[in-house]
């Protein structure tokens, strides 16, 4: 197989990735691709096709057939998606605003590397992330992972007398190493060390006036990707399974918090997308105002507010329907109209399981939104959600951001 149009892409990056294949001997504009016994070549060709536009580097491959006696030669074009972009991320409720801005590259230096970096601010608190992730050194199976970050904003903490608002700070340095076992599975074990930091901002009985310790955790990362991309458009399904054990050193028991993401995607007609996300998750249930899930806009609940409840337990249905409203017609960009439904419910801190079905910690807001798409840059999405609380329709707001929001 020879190709064209790989300028920044290299062709190690192509080999580690794709199954079955290989660099050719002498020529790096020469491909070998073996796919499995008994499988006509057109099929071969298309899901070969199909591997190479999922990955992030590349926009769109066509293929055409040169037969020369015997001999039969794949001629591919590549056009390269553009992988650098920013991190624009905004939203809140009267109150409550956030706003991030960053960037992220997920093909640097041409290899599939993850670099990252941003800017956050929470209640007038400076938070920043810097990320480094290597996947498949020297085209191994192997990869690893760099990641510091200071996050901090003011978090309500819910005690049975009361709410008390503290200042919460975390300060974090994480390293991992992963191994692929196949193109769509991987395993990542990581350890990080951080220092958290709560100081009470209201006059309060309730609660330490200030609160500090450092902590260890280990982490586990299981992921299988069974996606295929059309476009802006998805289908398939995806597994992440995550589990973290947190330490403290001060001589309190170990922490343990897992979760599980499983999002589907199915294709309708020629314009519509329907897409699901169930979040499940489960940690140490101590009855204690720092229970690890939250309810927030930014990663459950459009509409809800930032960070304004907390649980032991979650159960999260997502549920959008996106309709491809315009595309131009060099398909350079395209929009998308968004109709959602969030569903979620949490245990309470040293609560149990019926909790999740108590009316009071079930919330249910739906909304609509609107997508602005660039087809020539990898998952480059204008997100923009209005969410309204299905029970009491004084609770909405707004939420916009880069990327899909699951």
């Amino acid at each position: 197989m020879r190709f064209s149009g790989l300028a920044r892409t290299q062709v190690q990056y192509l080999t580690a990735r794709i199954p079955g294949l290989t660099a050719g001997e002498g020529q790096d504009s020469i491909l070998q691709y073996q796919s499995g016994f008994g499988t006509a070549l057109p099929a071969q060709l298309e899901r070969l096709r199909q591997d190479l536009v999922n990955l992030p580097a590349l926009q769109r491959a066509t293929y055409r057939l040169e037969t020369n006696g015997k001999d039969t030669t794949v001629h591919w074009d590549f056009t390269e998606s553009r992988t650098l972009f920013p991190v624009v991320n905004l939203g809140g409720i009267q109150g409550n605003f956030y706003y991030q801005l960053g960037f992220r590259d997920s093909h640097w230096r041409g290899l599939g590397q993850e670099l990252a970096a941003n800017y956050q601010n929470n209640d007038g608190e400076h938070n920043f992330y810097f990320s480094l992730r290597n996947s498949a050194y020297r085209g191994s199976r192997w990869g690893y992972g760099i990641e510091f970050r200071r996050y901090a904003a003011i978090e309500p903490l819910y005690f049975p007398e009361g709410q008390v608002n503290y200042r919460y700070a975390n300060l974090s340095l994480g390293l991992d190493l992963s191994y692929t076992f196949r193109p769509r599975q991987r395993l990542t074990v990581g350890l990080s060390t951080f220092t958290e930091d709560f100081l009470k901002t209201t006059q309060s009985p309730l609660g330490p006036d200030r609160l500090r310790q450092r902590k260890y955790l280990v982490r586990f990362h299981h992921r299988i990707d069974q996606l295929d991309y059309h476009g802006a458009r998805l289908s398939g399904s995806n597994h992440q399974s995550i589990g973290q054990l947190v330490f403290n050193p001060g001589g309190q028991p170990a922490f343990l918090i897992g979760w599980h993401d499983f999002r589907w995607f199915r294709l309708l007609g020629q314009r519509g997308n329907l897409a699901a996300r169930l979040r499940t998750g489960l940690s140490s249930n101590n009855d204690s105002p720092f229970a690890p899930f939250v309810l927030d806009s930014q990663i459950n609940i459009r509409g809800s507010g930032n960070r304004i409840d907390r649980g032991t337990a979650q159960l999260i249905l997502n549920l959008e329907y996106r309709h491809l409203v315009w595309a131009d017609r060099q398909q350079r960009f395209s929009a998308q109209l968004v109709g959602f439904s969030d569903l979620g419910t949490w245990r309470n801190p040293g609560g149990d399981f019926r909790d999740l079905i108590e009316r009071d910690n079930i919330r249910h807001f739906v909304g609509v939104g609107l997508r602005l798409i660039s087809h020539q840059s990898n998952d480059t999405v204008i997100r923009l959600d209005f969410g309204r609380d299905v029970f009491d329709g004084r609770q909405r707001g707004f939420v916009a951001g880069f990327g899909q929001y699951f």
